[in-house]
């Protein structure tokens, strides 16, 4: 008979479980027996296997068509699992270990951190927003990596195998839904059956042309698949009358959730302090900016004024791609930092289950064989009045920081970066304020160093992009801990930080479900003081140096990355 897989974890569990010893011995003395490589392999494993998107995503083919578990167990099987690898970490010397393993295990530890949070704290299993990428299917088809047939194949098998997921999905939600989750939930779940009949049909055309018994299956699986995901929409329409507003985390929480993602321990006073100096210094260089526009017009005016010089809905995508154009060129002539791959990111307009935000990158995994990165944006709802969809196109220096954001140099070089991180879990850990902090650090960074020329219309759309990001930190503090609403933080975002009506409330939104949105100033303003520690102790202002130091770790927390300097 063929013995079960025995791995460190579950010995550890088996020793605590059967040791008369007390059990703090008996994790450290289990622990201090362990190889700490072995450790990571293992969780790593666990992980793939429990969340086989994060593995596709980076480019693991061998978990294609596979989609998670969704049950009241296999979430009490996550639990236990993370909560064991805690006391695993805690109980090593990791002082002893060297990087990168002790880096791994310090992020797979945060990791296992936020599994508890999510589940104990957040509830997430019980709430509808979790499940919305369970039918996104788009990296099968826009990459490569295969033959059409073979990755069409796998996508009917994610798609059949998310469908039987389904009635397990809605058993597991909490019958009162936030209001704000179940109307970005209907547009998501509402947007797939037209991704469906549109773009996949289209990029799957040619492989079911050759293959009868693949457009047969094709012509089954699908249409099932919109049944459930319909079956959704329904049940989201059918709750929709006790529908809440109860989305705050509490202060509490909210402070736990910074603790979990970065490693970071602040006060909330701390918070506001950081969030409201931030946005004075930004609206401070808004209103200098404006006035050299039209001084005699008053700030709003002049935000009002450059907003209006839109541009045409049809030249959004070619701006876009002539800006990727010229700031490639300037960060290699300007030798900001090392991009490493002749991969480009092409511009396309957002698929329809994702067009929530404004913008997206969607990047080629760090282990994909096959390029295919897209940058992402989108169009106007077309549910909006006309006043409010025109509003919503940006002009050319929004879109300018965008791009800058999105591409160069920001996530699309920095996952260009990743590929030379020293293990797989740096090259796939991340956190959320190093991300976006960097991405939102290179739209000052870059205008900062020149391109553009100062053009004050250029800055402007920076400086816009930067208010963006002091509303989110605002609105995360005020919805989360204070007792903001949706509707003042639609005004928050509109009157104190010039957001046209589309976006602002979909920032509202966001805020319900995404309280980590303080993340983008937090981290930028995190990269900024590394920066400065960086050049006293090198003795050195090349940014070049101080970039590709900081990606070599990945996307690491700015305080893991810090202790390494």
């Amino acid at each position: 008979m063929r013995l079960p897989h025995i791995t460190p974890l579950a010995l550890l569990l088996a020793a605590c479980a059967s040791s008369k010893t007390s059990p703090d011995d008996r994790i450290q003395a289990s622990a201090a027996a362990l190889d700490p490589a072995k450790v990571v392999e293992t969780y790593m494993e666990r992980t793939f296997a429990e969340r086989p998107g994060l593995a596709r995503s980076a480019g693991l083919h061998e978990y294609d068509g596979k989609v998670p578990e969704i049950s009241s167990k296999s979430t009490d099987r996550q639990l236990a699992r993370a909560k064991v690898f805690v006391e695993t970490v805690d109980a090593m010397d990791l002082d002893a270990i060297e990087d990168p393993v002790r880096l791994d295990l310090e992020l797979l530890r945060l990791d296992a951190q936020q599994t508890i949070f999510s589940i104990e704290d957040r509830r997430l299993p019980s709430n509808i927003m979790t499940y919305t990428g369970m039918f996104d299917t788009s990296s099968y088809l826009t990459r490569d990596y295969a033959p059409l047939a073979v990755r069409v194949g796998a996508m009917l098998d994610h798609l059949q195998a998310a469908a039987g997921q389904v009635d397990a999905m809605l058993g597991m939600l909490d019958e009162a839904q936030v209001k704000t989750h179940l109307a970005t939930a209907a547009k998501v779940f509402g947007g797939y059956r037209e991704y469906y009949e549109g773009d996949v049909v289209t990029q799957s055309t040619p492989a079911l042309e050759k293959d009868a018994a693949l457009k047969e299956r094709f012509d089954t699986v699908v249409p099932a698949a919109m049944a459930k995901v319909d079956q959704i929409v329904e049940w989201i329409r059918a709750h929709e009358a006790k529908g809440t507003d109860a989305y705050a985390l509490g202060a509490e929480k909210f402070l736990r959730m910074l603790e979990v993602n970065e490693g970071l321990k602040m006060s909330l006073p701390e918070l506001e302090k950081m969030a409201q100096e931030d946005y004075q210094r930004n609206y401070d260089a808004f209103v200098a900016t404006a006035k050299k526009i039209d001084p005699a017009k008053s700030v709003e005016e002049v935000a009002a004024l450059v907003a209006e010089d839109r541009l045409a809905a049809d030249q959004v995508l070619p701006t876009a791609a002539r800006q990727l154009a010229e700031l490639r060129t300037f960060i290699e002539e300007k030798d900001i930092i090392t991009i490493g791959s002749e991969e480009r990111a092409t511009v396309e307009v957002t698929p329809p289950f994702m067009r929530w935000n404004s913008a997206f990158l969607d990047m080629a995994g760090p282990f994909e064989k096959a390029e295919g990165s897209f940058y992402y944006i989108s169009p106007p709802d077309p549910s909006w009045p006309p006043a409010m969809q025109e509003a919503y196109i940006p002009y050319e220096g929004d879109l300018l920081a965008t791009s800058i954001h999105e591409v160069y140099p920001g996530h699309f070089t920095q996952l260009l970066q990743y590929r030379r991180a020293d293990s797989k879990v740096q090259k796939i850990f991340d956190s959320y304020a190093f991300v976006e902090g960097w991405a939102h650090y290179s739209e000052q960074m870059m205008l900062d160093e020149g391109f553009g020329k100062e053009a004050p219309r250029l800055r402007l759309g920076q400086l816009a992009n930067a208010l963006l990001r002091n509303c989110r930190f605002l609105a995360a503090i005020g919805m989360h801990t204070k007792g903001m609403t949706v509707e003042e933080a639609d005004t928050l975002f509109q009157k104190k930080c010039f957001i046209d009506p589309g976006n602002a409330i979909q920032q509202a939104y966001r805020g319900t479900f995404d309280p980590g949105f303080l993340s983008y100033t937090l981290g930028k303003l995190q990269i900024l003081e590394l920066r400065d520690e960086f050049f006293a102790k090198r003795g050195t202002k090349s940014l070049k140096a101080f970039h590709d130091w900081l990606l070599s770790y990945g996307g690491s927390p700015v305080q893991l990355i810090a202790r390494r300097l």
